[in-house]
């Protein structure tokens, strides 16, 4: 299979000095430009910015795509208001999760699905259920800006119309039109091909003083988990036969994402388990979560954190009160809340919810 370049390609190969590149569905991207830790150590006091142009984006519209977009995600977004956004996620016919992604009102007819893994086959298929047209709209640049100082570079390069949280705004940027979006753990820039590359100087420039740097994929990863994302692909299997019964929503501890009385395709029960952080004595494969020899629940993945210092977990674990002394085979560990660190402000010392020893309830 032949690789493709994003929209930003040639930049990234301009910083990538030790030319260290990854496939994330068929693109080329860098995994680190000179040190993984240390560039998501950098989104923690300053900001960094990372390519999100491969990321796959579908675009739903016509015929009745509300009623498609209610029934074949966890959330209504028929209830969204133009430019806002929700995340959700879509199930199989048995209930086990296929995906999870961002799904984005663009106007009265019209959705855009965004996510890490692609699930073409299947959404295209429901679509033409309810009469939507569907088409993949992936071959824009976008461009992530991540960390304490990421607003504060935006305002600098004169992009003033920031979004709140959950929306896109559209805006002409000195003769570029270009959009900026808060769909996930920091700001996004959304831009055509053929500007990409201006898109990435102008915001380089900006944010020189603000010692803003390019993230590769590794980094960029580490912000996320950190931020206690639970992603397809990178931390579970994801369903791709139809009527698998995992992973289901009890499994992943994922039922935040469902909205309440919603008929979307594959529902299930109520909630028995939620999904909450663990920092743990060392690195672990997947298993079960003990207390004095009883089974709480289950470790779903872990990676290093660098501005922790520490292996972090994301586990579903039974509901109520967690006690202190949990284990993981020989390694203790200790549930703390999410998100182990936030990104909305510079961290100091590196204190907060993943430092506590205190007790958690889930």
């Amino acid at each position: 299979m032949s690789l493709q370049a994003t929209p930003f390609h040639a930049r990234a190969v301009e910083a990538n000095r030790f030319n260290v590149w990854e496939n994330r569905r068929g693109y080329t991207l860098a995994r680190y430009y000179e040190n993984a830790a240390e560039e998501a150590l950098v989104a923690r006091f300053g900001a960094v910015m990372g390519d999100l142009s491969w990321h796959w984006r579908a675009e739903f519209s016509g015929g009745d795509v509300e009623a498609f977009v209610a029934r074949a995600f966890t959330r209504n977004g028929a209830r969204l208001a133009e430019n806002e956004a929700c995340e959700v996620l879509w199930l199989n016919d048995g209930g086990a999760v296929r995906g999870r992604g961002i799904l984005l009102r663009l106007a009265r007819d019209r959705f855009l699905l965004s996510a890490a893994e692609e699930d073409r086959d299947w959404l295209f298929f429901a679509a033409g259920l309810y009469g939507v047209c569907a088409r993949d709209h992936t071959s824009d640049g976008v461009l992530a800006l991540i960390g304490p100082y990421a607003e504060e570079i935006l305002l600098a390069a004169e992009l003033s119309n920031i979004p709140a949280p959950m929306m896109l705004r559209r805006q002409s940027w000195r003769g570029l039109e270009i959009a900026i979006s808060r769909l996930g753990i920091g700001f996004e820039i959304w831009c055509e091909a053929d500007i990409a590359l201006i898109v990435w100087d102008r915001l380089q420039a900006a944010g020189a003083p603000f010692a803003l740097l390019p993230a590769g994929q590794e980094a960029l990863d580490t912000l996320s988990f950190e931020c206690g994302l639970l992603l397809p692909g990178r931390d579970f299997a994801p369903a791709r036969d139809g009527f698998v019964a995992e992973p289901s929503l009890t499994a992943l501890g994922l039922f935040g994402l469902v909205d309440a009385g919603a008929h979307y395709n594959g529902k299930t029960g109520a909630p028995a388990r939620g999904l909450c952080g663990l920092v743990l004595d060392g690195p672990a494969e997947p298993g079960p979560v003990t207390f004095a020899g009883r089974s709480l629940g289950q470790l779903l993945a872990c990676r290093y954190s660098p501005a922790l210092q520490a292996v972090i977990g994301l586990a579903v674990l039974e509901p109520g009160e967690i006690p202190q002394g949990l284990s993981i085979g020989h390694l203790s560990c200790r549930a703390v809340a999410l998100p182990f660190l936030p990104l909305s402000e510079p961290i100091l010392g590196f204190s907060g919810a993943a430092t506590e020893t205190a007790a958690s309830t889930v």
